[in-house]
């Protein structure tokens, strides 16, 4: 069994899941495919019932656990579809090698100005 997203290509092969964590992927996947609402499913996926958080020791074993990883994305993509995660963005390599900062830019948020913040704390102030 394997699980793919023609979206971001992501491909996990889910073979070697008991039996019990094979019909958790199943009732996802009819999750997905019924458009079930985006909170609904993440309380199905990722709540202490759930198969993934089994025979676990840490969160670790959790992050890399293959059934973990699709129900992730299966979460995501339910989001997109809702409207409540926004796609992702990615840019090109070649456009991120040719993209230069703008000198009117400031490197940092710390190094803006704040204009209606008085330049001297009001405890030295006194």
């Amino acid at each position: 069994m394997r699980y793919h997203n023609p979206d971001s290509g992501l491909r996990i092969d889910l073979t070697g899941l008991d039996a019990d964590r094979q019909r958790f992927y199943r009732l996802a996947i009819e999750q997905f495919h019924a458009n079930v609402d985006w909170l609904e499913f993440e309380n199905f996926a990722f709540s202490f019932g759930s198969p993934i958080f089994k025979a676990v020791h840490d969160r670790q074993e959790v992050l890399t656990d293959p059934l973990f990883v699709v129900l992730k994305d299966i979460w995501l993509r339910l989001g997109i579809r809702q409207g409540m995660v926004a796609p992702s963005k990615e840019i090109p390599t070649r456009a991120k090698e040719s993209r230069k900062a703008s000198s009117h830019i400031p490197a940092h948020r710390g190094h803006m100005a704040i204009a209606d913040k008085p330049s001297v704390s009001s405890r030295r102030r006194r």
